[in-house]
């Protein structure tokens, strides 16, 4: 155990610190979107699948001795494989491309490393308790998870990372080639078995279905936080955290009784719900994540409790962690890929409580009649929420759509307190642009693009033709400001905006000026450009209530300047209710020499339009004060540790 224990606790440390290192580099080459997130999360998933098969597969069919040799042999291959420079690209497949020759290998090898540890630990100590591995796996993870957005990102560089990681490697190689070494030298010999031996079919069912459940809950959950707070990496850290230390609270010690999992499981159920009905609209973030992620933990518990209590003999460790990776991979798909096609909303949370309410009652129906009727009002009220969701989405919509980069609705509200009726686009819960429906205020700028604005009273100015760039379409609400000879060029990296904006709104077709819409990331696609020359270049790419961070580094800033003119402003929209990004924008503005001010303006509710801060970047003769202490992002370095509000 004392060789055993590190090589597989370094193993998942490195596992999980790779995870957010290879997605953060990926974001400024291919879009900085959800999809990429998207793409990465499969990528992991499956190659987390292909490194438990590749354990189980040589415990299979190989002896001890000729286990440690092959693997040996591995690991010194993975070693000297040579990895691919990363290029710019687009699309799932080029990313998953890039992926696979960059850190595949070894991500495939250190997946594999607690299964077939632990196999040849059982081997080796046939009465020991080898599934204690698998809990420390899961802690290092887990710590290795939490420390990379509050150390290693706050702290170091992508490139600085990534040496570290890689001499890390080289020490886990070392450990590797040790513990093959005991395993040589032992003797031990099992003789080699069928892949798929020994086990019935309805266990190996049941082996896929509880990590597929609590991974389905693990991404429900995180989609619906990033869709009611911000779509954040620090939010997406948590739910994630609080799933694998399920892990290692029903491995480490064999507490867990089957009959208290259903209780446990309504237990958390209903703290969702009441998460999801009293707080889902309010903005107590710490309340809302606390109670989500210990819904998500009771749930957790449930799930993985079950799956613990089928834990099998040490003859068949590594066909068990096979099906459990296997039935996660199966629940990222069902939430990932399935969900998006067969729900408009993201209703798959709701839906999954209602269904493990009825899951819970199930199980408890031969106990108490007070305890059933207990279960059968908590499993009712679990799914109380599903209805309410699904009732209030369809509550005035006009139409819906889904796709990576998010969930989109068009609802009409009618006339009142003397507004005539609006149009409203909203992502998740958040606004990104509404119009009168009135023929005479149609083309009345709303929302956070008021006249007071700081978009807004640029792009009134009195001046000859201009060329506008805007990064982020919405409704199109900003072409309302166009007007005879001018030009204005949208950027838009979501097509289903760009459908949605022409179909059921008018200010792109009612627009003075020339209106043009590019479909793609904004950044990837002006680095390819040649210079626009605009006189005014926004950027408004929410996602959800965050702009994404590689819009805003200094190497983004720099493809800005290339295209605009000497004269030219850049104008950067900064409302949010959960970070501070203004002292980032003047720290961005003073390393490329120019100057930034503020712009704030108050809502008006009776002309439809919002607070909102924009920061206007423009020629050292306009500066706006010092920029401050704030570090600068790049695309090597970024934490929103320090613009947390």
């Amino acid at each position: 155990m004392s060789l055993f224990a590190p090589a597989v606790i370094l193993s998942a440390f490195l596992l999980f610190l790779i995870q957010p290192l290879a997605g953060k580099q990926m974001l400024p080459l291919f879009g900085g979107s959800a999809a990429v997130w998207s793409a990465c999360l499969l990528f992991f998933q499956f190659a987390l699948l292909a490194g438990y098969l590749y354990a189980h597969a040589i415990t299979r069919w190989l002896r001890p001795k000729h286990q440690a040799v092959f693997h040996g042999a591995v690991v010194l291959g993975c070693l000297a494989a040579p990895r691919s420079e990363l290029t710019t690209g687009s699309g799932s497949l080029h990313l998953l491309y890039a992926l696979t020759t960059t850190v595949g290998l070894r991500y495939v090898l250190l997946a594999a490393t607690s299964p077939l540890i632990q196999h040849w630990h059982a081997t080796l100590h046939p009465g020991g308790r080898s599934y204690r591995l698998s809990a420390w796996s899961n802690a290092a993870c887990a710590v290795a998870l939490l420390s990379f957005p509050l150390f290693w990102e706050a702290r170091f560089g992508v490139r600085q990372l990534e040496r570290w990681w890689g001499l890390a490697f080289a020490a886990e190689s070392l450990l590797l080639l040790l513990a093959a070494a005991v395993v040589y030298r032992s003797g031990a010999s099992n003789p080699p078995v069928g892949l798929i031996s020994g086990t019935s079919w309805k266990m190996r069912a049941r082996w896929l279905a509880w990590p597929a459940l609590g991974c389905a809950f693990l991404m429900a959950t995180s989609t619906h936080l990033c869709q009611i707070v911000a779509p954040a990496p620090l939010l997406w850290v948590v739910p994630l955290l609080v799933y694998l230390l399920s892990f290692v609270a029903v491995f480490e010690r064999e507490w867990y009784q089957p009959s208290f999992g259903s209780v446990m499981g309504l237990t958390g159920l209903l703290m969702m719900a009441g998460a999801m009905l009293y707080l889902d609209l309010q903005a107590a973030l710490v309340l809302k994540v606390a109670l989500y992620s210990g819904g998500l933990f009771a749930l957790c518990l449930f799930c993985h409790g079950e799956l613990a209590a089928l834990k099998p003999e040490r003859e068949r460790i590594t066909s068990y962690w096979t099906h459990v990776a296997a039935g996660g991979a199966l629940g990222s798909l069902a939430i990932g890929f399935a969900s998006p096609v067969l729900l408009r909303g993201y209703f798959e949370l709701p839906l999954l409580m209602a269904a493990v309410g009825g899951l819970c009652f199930w199980r408890m129906r031969r106990w108490s009649r007070f305890v059933r009727q207990g279960a059968a009002i908590a499993a009712v009220l679990a799914a109380t929420p599903a209805l309410a969701l699904v009732t209030g989405y369809y509550s005035g919509l006009v139409e819906a759509g889904r796709n990576f980069y998010g969930s989109l609705r068009i609802l009409d509200e009618s006339a009142r307190d003397g507004h005539p009726p609006l149009r409203k686009m909203l992502n998740g819960l958040v606004t990104h642009g509404t119009q009168f429906q009135s023929p005479d205020r149609a083309m009345e700028p709303t929302t956070y693009y008021g006249r007071m604005s700081g978009a807004g009273m640029e792009l009134s100015r009195a001046s000859g033709p201009r060329h506008v760039g805007v990064i982020g379409l919405g409704a199109g609400t900003l072409a309302a400001y166009g007007r005879t000879g001018d030009r204005f060029r949208f950027y838009e990296i979501n097509p289903l905006v760009i459908e949605i904006a022409r179909r059921d709104f008018t200010y792109l077709r009612r627009s003075e000026a020339a209106v043009e819409v590019v479909e793609g990331d904004a950044r990837l696609t002006l680095a390819d450009e040649p210079a626009q020359g605009f006189d005014l270049l926004l950027v408004d790419a929410f996602s959800g209530d965050s702009i994404p961070a590689h819009l805003l580094t200094r190497e983004a800033f720099a493809v800005y300047r290339r295209h605009l003119k000497p004269d030219g402003v850049l104008a950067v929209h900064v409302s949010n209710q959960f970070l501070d990004l203004e002292p980032e924008v003047r720290a961005l503005a003073a390393d490329a020499g120019l100057g930034c001010s503020r712009v704030a303006n108050s809502a008006q509710p009776d002309a439809g339009v919002f607070g909102a801060v924009w920061m206007l970047v423009h020629g050292p003769a306009r500066a706006g004060g010092p920029a401050g202490p704030t570090p600068v992002w790049t695309d090597d370095w970024s934490s929103v540790l320090a613009v947390l509000k």
